[in-house]
């Protein structure tokens, strides 16, 4: 990446109002001190309580921070959205990060040195805190995702990726409206595709509130996800 280069940040929100001001209070000095042009797009993915109120607050005393507010759609499909309008916007990198206090600014500066060789960065959760339950489903995801397509990938719905919108703008209008974890389809191409550097981090635990994707609910999406991810990989592999 170039100190001239314009980096849009996504970040999905449903329903974090016990994290937001946390998580935007922790990364906004982050982002100041390590990239020159950059734009906050923090999206509402339908929230029902006080989120948008507290995005608006600040984004009135920070110009960085754009608002969207949208339907519900679910995450993978807001990240989808947020990437696309970074690219509608002119940006030249994503870095996509979760509200939910997970993500910790400290290894930010490592991804932003990273791209300076890599189009594609992302963040291998070598270590979290949210419990051995959900490091046991992220290497299941990796294992599906292999069968189902020959590609292997590391931590394919890890919410700290840094990505040169090259990497982006021949999927992005490709996933599948009802495809779920639609990161899953994009991590997947872009490993095909452009190889992915990663950068070990730490997974805090939440902040607050509850996760948008129920541990009960992962069985049910990984039979899913299974058929989705043979016909859309091999419906973009060739893009």
């Amino acid at each position: 990446m170039q100190s001239s280069d314009s980096v849009w940040v996504i970040m999905p929100v449903y329903n974090e109002e016990e994290s937001l001001s946390h998580v935007l209070d922790a990364w906004l000095p982050t982002f100041r001190a390590h990239l020159k042009n950059f734009t906050f797009c923090i999206l509402n993915d339908g929230s029902k309580d006080s989120s948008i109120e507290i995005m608006n607050s600040y984004a009135e005393t920070n110009s960085e921070i754009n608002v969207v507010d949208k339907p519900n759609s679910g995450h993978g499909q807001s990240c989808i959205y947020g990437y696309q309008l970074a690219i509608e916007g002119g940006a030249d990198w994503v870095f996509q990060i979760d509200s939910d206090g997970q993500c910790n600014p400290a290894y930010f500066k490592a991804c932003v040195d990273a791209s300076k060789n890599s189009q594609v960065v992302y963040g291998y959760r070598r270590t979290r805190d949210d419990g051995w339950k959900r490091f046991y489903i992220s290497r299941v995801v990796s294992l599906f995702i292999w069968i189902a397509t020959g590609v292997w990938v590391r931590d394919a719905n890890v919410p700290y990726r840094f990505m040169h919108v090259d990497s982006l703008k021949p999927i992005v209008n490709h996933v599948p409206k009802d495809f779920h974890l639609a990161n899953v389809l994009v991590s997947t191409y872009q490993k095909y595709r452009f190889g992915i550097h990663w950068v070990n981090i730490h997974f805090d635990d939440r902040f607050g509130g509850e996760p948008s994707v129920k541990l009960s609910l992962f069985a049910k999406h990984g039979v899913v996800l299974f058929k989705q991810l043979r016909a859309g990989f091999k419906a973009v592999k060739s893009i």
